[in-house]
Formats: C-alpha cells, structure tokens, sequence
C-alpha cells in the first residue's frame, strides 16, 4: 500500500527536510509539501492523505486551527496528525491536543525520530481503516442477501455487526456464543468462524487470564463489572478499549454467560497520557520535571526508612553553559542539554533517578547505597561522562559540572530541605574551583543562615545609608602624581561595626542586592566630584568597582551614563572595572553595553588580570583604557624572576593595545622600584596611600596634591 504524507510548514528549509526524511522511509511512501496551510486545506479537500505533518507556528494558522479544521470535516476525520513543536511549547500542545492532535515531534526533528512517528501512526491507521471496511463488507453482504432467506441475520443482529464497537458473548466455559464483525475483524477472522472457540485458543495468555477473572467473578455474584480499560493487539498494534461485562441471562434469570461490550479510546488515551507526560516531564530533554522528582524523593524517603538503606540527592549545575548558550546561540545550547540529559541515564542503574529542574540544573536521586562512598563513586562517574568532549554543528565543546549532594535520611527527609541542601554543597563544589563535587555539612547551613542575615541587613544598609565610601590613590610611576583614585565601598554595621566588600558582596551578588548597591556607588561618586568640583577642587578619574552580575540588568548602561549626565561629569573622570569572570563569561551583549560606555566618555579598567582564563582575543576586542595587573604577582616580584617576566610581559601586551598598566597592592619601595622598571604606568597601594575619607582626600587635594617621592636613602 502506498502511503500519503500531507507536510504543512511556512519554512522552505523545514519542508525540504521532512520532504527528504519521507523519501528515505522508501518508495512506498511519497510527500506532498504546502507552504501556505489555506491551501493544504484546499487541497485536502479533494484528495486524500494518510498521515499529516504540520507545523504549530505558521503565519495564516496555527497548527492547532488547521487540525481543528480537518476533524470537523467527515472525510479526513479520523486522518493521524503529527505537531511539530519547539521547546517552550507546552500550552501549544494542550491547544493541539484539545484540536485533535495525534501525536508530536519537538525540533529540532532527527530522521530516526520522524520515521518510527510516522510508522507507528501510519500502522495503527491502517489496522483502523481495515476494521472499518471488514464492517462495511459485512454490511453490504448483508444489504444484497435475499430478504426472505431463513438463514439470513435479524435487522438487530445487521444493526450489532455494522457498529464499531467491540461486541461479544460467552458461555460458562468461555466459548464464544456470538461476536460482532467488528470484534472478530480484531482477530483477522469471520464471527462464524470463531463462534464455539475457547478464549484461550484466540487470545493471548496475559489477556485470557484477565478475563478469565473478570468472568469466574460475574458467574460467583452475578454483579457486572463496569468501567474498565483493556488493551487488545491486533496485527502488532496496541488498541485501548473502555469495556463492560454483565451477566447473560436466560429466560428463567439464570446466568448462563457474559456478555462483554468495548469502546475504542486509543486516541483519547493518548491525548491523556501525553497531557500527564507534559505535566510530569521537562519538554526539552523529556526527563521528568520537578514535580516529579518530587514523588519520587518521598518514595526514596520512604524506601530508606522502610529499608534501612541510604539514599542520596545530587544537584548538578552545568560549568561554562552560559558562554556556549551566548556564543553558539540558544539552539546549540538546547543540543547540548538534550545530549547532557542522554548522558545522565545512561551514567544511572536501576538504582538512580535523573531529573532536570530548570536551566541547566538537573537533579539525581540515588537509592539503595552502602554508603557514602557509593555516592562519590557515582559522582565522579557523572564528571567524567560530562566532561567528555560533545560534537554539535561539527564543532566540539567541553563543559564540566558542579555536583552538591546530600544525603538520605541523614540530612533531611523533606524533599524541599534536601534540595536546598544539596544547592548549598552545589555553590561549595562551585566555589572549590568547580568541576567537582562536595557533599553538604551543617557548617555550609551555618554559613548559609549567616549570610542570610546579612542579606536581610544590607537590606537596612540601604534604606537607612550605613554605606560609605573611600578611595585608595593612585599614583603615575614617572612622575609620581596622583593620577587616579578607587572608590571602595564600606558598611557601617550597627552591630558588627565597620566592614569591607569581602565581609558581604558575595551575598550581594547572590542576593541581587548589587544592583543596588552599585547603583549608589556610582551616584556617589559622581556627586563627590560635583561636589568638589564646585569648591574648585579637580579629583583625578575615579574608578569604580562593577560586578559582573549588573551587567545582566539592561538599564545599567543608561543608568551609569545618567548619572554622569546629571552630575556634569567630564569625561574620562569616571571609569568602571570590570573582572575577567565577566571576560569568561563573554556575549555580544557584554562588548555593546561597554562599548556604549566607553562612546560615552567611562574609562575601561581590566581589575586583576592574570588569575582568570580570559582569551587574548577578548582582551584585543574590548574597548579597555587600562590593565590592573593583580597583587598576588606584585608580592612576589622582589623573590621570583618569573613573576617579573610576566609583569613585564603583561605590560608589553597592554602598551600595544594602547592601555595603560596599574598594579595594584604595592607595599614597599622595592617593588615600586621594579614595577616601574618592567613597564608599568601606575601603582597603588599602602606604601602610596590606604583608603582615604571623604575629609582626608579633600586635604589631600584642596591646594594641589604633592607628588609621591620615594624616600631617599
């Protein structure tokens, strides 16, 4: 038989592939291609299909109302219909299965996924029209037999043979005392030829042992048993049907068989299923989703204090996803995801369960442990499979993971508490260089609930003004004037008295709360130089620290260039420094936000460079003005001839991409000496000047600041 496969899709290059994936199923099967679904439904109408591709996302239609059009017609009615579907289409695809939709395919779409789609829907619609016309058959022989024949059926028995539904009774023994055309078509037989054979000879073994049951119970009680689903294979495919049984009585009210009737509901199954599949599972990688990772930690819980045994459950954060999500583009990303999800099963036994719960987070529940050593064998088993190299668009990518576990019943026994736990070791491994994995401690929850004390202070901090500034010098190695200043910001603490960034930025970033503080930080200082400015005091540029998270707020380029606005600030005065994480971490976006800054007049500073693993092509195509070489090579430079050649080298670098050199953390005149030697342009630190107030830099500046002098020995 040859098959028809209608492809409805707005996209040339969609059609061209489904249109070769068809091809590739053989000769046998043929596609005809619309690009406009007005016109498939057109065409439709005359000439018939046995299986339609459509894709959910067109301009004239969507999927949905080209599939609610083709059921309300009575030819093409009953025609398989497949969706194509993108990632976050889940309301798309209720919509589709309320229209009428058979079956999906999510892109991108692989031969190997549209073939076996297509067989499996093409097969059940085949062994379907084959039942219909095994009943029409029937009734047109019945129509042409002679009217006054003894031998021919009843108006009842013709009405019976011709309704598509699955009819029959049996006696006390379990022979067939009569069944419809439409259930014996299910067997490939005429009713004559199984009336007065056994069950058991036609069906199979699970099946005859089910109704075996079923009947011994009506025959006990004489109570009909209502409302119950049974799968019959017909030709190798699987049919549901919504069944009834009820006793066969005679005239004297004795039972003398049952009488079992059935409804086809394959398709609304179906549709059931996949609603319950699309509630539980992550539509992108189809492995179960939070809600259903949570089922299966209560069962896990109950299982370990049933058996004794540990469980445990890991949260994996994928390293580096975002740079290949920002740099490839979200399509690769999702590849990726697909391939990690593959990877994880095949990495887990009978014993473990994988689940992903948001982004690139996904989450792993281990049973049946010896201890916990049997965890860390598992952990590292994912490490590895994770970490090797993944080929995506003929390009290799390498991502790592970071793994936090926590441990069953020995650290919780609610499924919300261990995962918060099991986050808490996650951002630990995160910590520990990433790449690994760290199991939690209740020192993490000490810390945890620390820091979320100062979260809930900074807060405070904020609204009542407990943050202050100061601002470190910085001084030109030739001629020894102050050239520049770092603000750095300070809290205040009604009760842990005066802290430094190190005591609670990380909670910022964590938190959010750094946009904020950035925020003020920036007004801050634009309002000090007004301010001086207006006494006739003339600061050197002021940089300010920005974390990497303020970058992903939109607003912070219009914020920042308002702010100089507002305050009149001249340009080059002001100047952000920005880390290498933000480097690591590269997109597009980043470059066009400093880029927009460096147009309008904020100097770029590159805080300390050497500890990251930022590419020298980042370093060549960001608008920097200036290199802050980190202290931990300053402090070593008077002992180490290798961290001077790397100075010097940095040095050498930077001058070629026109950015000035500053080191930072210079605490003798020693190194001052040195650094001055090996090409760099500034230097701060104690020996030049520790972070000054507000009143203490206006007395440094207020008649014009001396140049720093080395002391003469």
């Amino acid at each position: 038989m040859h098959a028809r496969i209608v492809i409805v899709d707005d996209r040339s290059t969609n059609l061209r592939v489904y249109a070769q994936y068809v091809a590739m199923m053989g000769p046998e099967f043929s596609a005809k291609c619309f690009h406009s679904a007005i016109e498939a439904l057109k065409w439709l109408e005359t000439e018939t299909a046995d299986l339609l591709v459509v894709d959910y996302r067109m301009p004239e239609m969507n999927g949905a109302e080209f599939i609610s059009k083709i059921r309300s017609r009575t030819v093409g009615a009953h025609i398989p219909a497949i969706i194509i579907t993108a990632r976050q289409d889940r309301e798309c695809r209720i919509t589709a299965l309320d229209a009428g939709a058979t079956d999906f395919l999510q892109t991108p779409v692989s031969h190997i996924e549209f073939r076996d789609r297509a067989l499996l829907l093409l097969g059940q619609h085949y062994r379907q029209q084959e039942l219909k016309q095994s009943l029409e058959n029937n009734r047109t022989g019945s129509d042409s037999a002679d009217a006054d024949d003894k031998s021919g059926k009843s108006m009842l028995e013709q009405i019976i043979d011709t309704t598509p539904i699955l009819i029959n009774a049996t006696d006390r023994n379990g022979k067939f005392l009569f069944l419809n055309s439409y259930q014996a078509a299910l067997f490939g037989r005429d009713p004559e030829q199984l009336v007065g054979r056994s069950i058991s000879d036609i069906m199979e073994p699970d099946l005859v042992d089910r109704e075996t049951r079923r009947n011994n119970v009506i025959l006990e009680t004489g109570i009909s048993i209502p409302n119950f689903e049974e799968k019959f294979v017909s030709e190798g495919i699987e049919l549901i049907f919504h069944c009834n049984k009820s006793p066969l009585l005679n005239k004297d009210n004795q039972t003398i068989g049952i009488l079992t009737t059935g409804l086809d509901i394959t398709a609304r199954k179906f549709a059931e299923e996949h609603r319950t599949h699309l509630a539980l599972h992550d539509m992108l990688t189809g492995l179960p989703n939070r809600t259903l990772l949570a089922q299966w930690m209560r069962t896990a819980i109950d299982e370990s204090n049933a058996s004794g045994k540990a469980a445990a459950l890991l949260l994996l954060d994928l390293d580096r996803f975002k740079v290949i999500n920002d740099t490839r583009g979200h399509q690769t990303g999702d590849v990726l995801l697909r391939q990690v999800a593959e990877r994880l099963i095949s990495a887990l036994d009978s014993n473990g369960f994988a689940a992903r719960i948001g982004g690139d987070e996904f989450a792993i529940v281990l049973q049946n442990l010896d201890d916990n050593s049997s965890a860390a064998a598992v952990c590292t088993k994912l490490l590895a499979k994770i970490g090797e190299p993944y080929t995506i668009g003929g390009v290799e990518q390498l991502i790592g993971a970071s793994i936090g576990v926590a441990l069953i019943p020995e650290d919780g026994t609610s499924p919300d508490e261990l995962l918060r736990l099991a986050d808490l070791a996650m951002y630990e491994a995160k910590s520990s260089g990433r790449n690994c994995f760290c199991f939690f401690s209740p020192h993490m929850n000490h810390i945890a609930q620390m820091n979320a004390g100062i979260e809930s202070d900074l807060r405070d901090a904020l609204n009542n003004d407990q943050l202050f500034l100061e601002y470190q010098p910085i001084v030109d190695t030739a001629s020894g004037n102050y050239v520049g200043l770092e603000a750095l910001v300070r809290w205040n603490h009604p009760v842990r008295g005066r802290l430094c960034p190190s005591d609670f930025i990380k909670v910022a970033n964590d938190s959010g709360l750094i946009g904020r503080i950035g925020t003020w930080v920036i007004e801050s200082v634009c309002k000090q130089i007004a301010l001086f400015a207006e006494e006739g005091i003339e600061l050197p540029h002021v940089a300010v620290n920005v974390s990497p998270k303020q970058f992903q707020y939109a607003a912070m380029c219009s914020e920042i260039l308002g702010l100089v606005a507002k305050y009149a600030i001249p340009r080059g005065k002001l100047a952000i420094e920005i880390t290498e994480e933000l480097l690591i971490d590269n997109s597009q976006k980043v470059h066009e936000q400093l880029a927009t800054l460096r147009a309008g007049g904020i100097q770029i500073s590159i805080d300390d460079f050497g500890t990251g693993y930022s590419s020298l092509q980042y370093l060549r195509d960001l608008p920097a003005t200036r290199l802050k070489i980190d202290q931990t090579f300053i402090s070593r430079i008077e002992t180490s001839a290798t961290d001077r050649a790397i100075i010097s080298t940095i040095a050498h670098l930077a001058h070629a991409l026109n950015m000035r050199v500053v080191a930072e953390g210079v605490e003798t005149e020693a190194q001052f000496t040195l650094l001055r030697a090996s090409g760099c342009d500034e230097v701060q630190g104690y020996l030049l000047g520790r972070p000054l107030s507000v009143r203490d830099l206006h007395s440094l500046f207020k008649d014009g600041a001396e140049p720093f002098r080395l002391v003469a020995k």
